[in-house]
This record gives structure tokens, C-alpha cells and sequence, in this order.
């Protein structure tokens, strides 16, 4: 069976929780409203440091950051290319289209993973993962590593 590793950053005091999909439920995201658990990741370590250098631009928060990888099978995801996603998906910063989008998503629950462009860099992947569906102890995750990062990406 043919797997995808897809790649997580989190600060380290939510290392434990960074499976979870509760920092997403508490606070949304692109792909998901508040109350929507989601867990978000990427196609590679760089693009989802590219994807948390949009949201802060603290050194210090970077030097306490942790990721994870997760390998997870392809018969779990779904992939939704740009022009099947619906018109201001990529807004900055997000709108309701997606959100919604990503709440139906979530609730008819056929898919573990959704697979969708990056809004910060559309030609790689975003993968959000639904830790309420059943196929998601699917994914195996790596224990936590500590994040190497460069202070001169932020200024």
C-alpha cells in the first residue's frame, strides 16, 4: 500500500496534543470552523514552516517548535484540486467559503484526509486530516522532533 508523509509544526507545549485536531477546533482554520476538529499538515517540512511563517513572525516562538511527520495511506485522502474548490477558497486571510467548505468536508466524513493546495504556495499540497474518522488511526505518526530554524526567515 503506497503511503504519503505529510509534515506537522507545533509549539512544544502542544506536542502532545499535536494529533489531536483541538488547537483547530478551538480556533479554526482555513479548511474548518471553530468546533470543527482538523489536524492541518503539508506535503513537505518546508512548505509547512512557509504555512506557520504566515501566522507569526516571532523568533521566539519558532525556537520552541516542534514537528512531526505521518505517513498515511492514499486510500484515505482526497484530493481537491484548485478549480474543484469553491471560488475565494485561497482569500487571504480565509473567508467563510472555505471554512464551510471544510466543514462538509469534515462532517459527511468519507475521507480521512483532504488534499488541497496551499494558499501560501498553490502548486504543493495541504493535507487536513479529520482525527474523528475512523480511518484516521490509519496515519503513523513520527515521535517529535525539534524544529531546526534559521532567525533570519523572520525580521
Amino acid at each position: 500500500m503506497k503511503r504519503v508523509r505529510v509534515w506537522h509544526i507545533t509549539h512544544k507545549n502542544y506536542a502532545s496534543d499535536a494529533f489531536s485536531g483541538e488547537g483547530a477546533r478551538f480556533y479554526g482554520g482555513r479548511f474548518n470552523s471553530a468546533g470543527y476538529p482538523a489536524v492541518y499538515t503539508s506535503g513537505s517540512l518546508s512548505l509547512a514552516l512557509l504555512e506557520s511563517l504566515v501566522q507569526t513572525n516571532d523568533r521566539e516562538f519558532f525556537s520552541s517548535c516542534v514537528y512531526f511527520y505521518a505517513d498515511i495511506p492514499e486510500s484515505i485522502i482526497q484530493e481537491y484540486k484548485t478549480e474543484m474548490l469553491p471560488y475565494g477558497w485561497d482569500a487571504k486571510p480565509c473567508e467563510p467559503v472555505s471554512q464551510q467548505f471544510g466543514d462538509e468536508w469534515l462532517s459527511a466524513a468519507k475521507y480521512a484526509v483532504l488534499k488541497v493546495p496551499s494558499a501560501v504556495l498553490p502548486v504543493e499540497w495541504n493535507y487536513v486530516l479529520n482525527p474523528n474518522h475512523p480511518d484516521f488511526s490509519k496515519a503513523h505518526v513520527s515521535d517529535e522532533n525539534s524544529l531546526p530554524f534559521d532567525n533570519r526567515l523572520v525580521t
